[in-house]
């Protein structure tokens, strides 16, 4: 399983995405707990059917998370973290805007389910076009 989609580590950030932004749910604010107990398998077995790298993983997860609302708020805010920290996990960093990953973001929970494969390789090919590795970031002298 990917870590970094554990059931435990998407509610972690589903509650800084409601205290960050506001919302509703605190405690409470899972919908459907098997939702998020399968996704990381779903997401394994996906990419393999697929032959999908990484990022196309996480980007299917992103998808996932949106579509299958498993939050009762901040299910969009919660896929972005979730995505961040994927990324993050892997020693890459989003370097773009981050109004731009959050319309894109809420582009993917507007697409319809038969153009899941197509939705998830432009959002994909987005993420990686605004992609630095940890090695690139340090001798920029970024912290992140």
């Amino acid at each position: 399983m990917l870590m970094c989609l554990s059931p435990a580590t998407i509610i972690v950030f589903n509650r800084k995405a409601l205290k960050k932004f506001g919302g509703f749910g605190g405690a409470n604010s899972i919908r459907n707990r098997s939702d998020l107990e399968s996704l990381a398998e779903y997401v394994g077995y996906a990419a393999d059917m697929y032959d999908w790298d990484d990022i196309q993983k996480y980007c299917l997860a992103v998808w996932q998370i949106v579509k299958l609302h498993p939050f009762t708020d901040g299910n969009k805010r919660t896929a972005g973290y979730v995505l961040l920290n994927c990324l993050r996990k892997r020693g890459l960093y989003y370097t773009g805007r981050e109004k731009d990953l959050a319309e894109e973001i809420i582009g993917l929970a507007k697409t319809e389910p038969g153009k899941k494969e197509e939705s998830v390789l432009n959002f994909s090919y987005f993420i990686k076009s605004r992609l630095q590795s940890r090695d690139y970031m340090e001798k920029q002298g970024v912290q992140n």
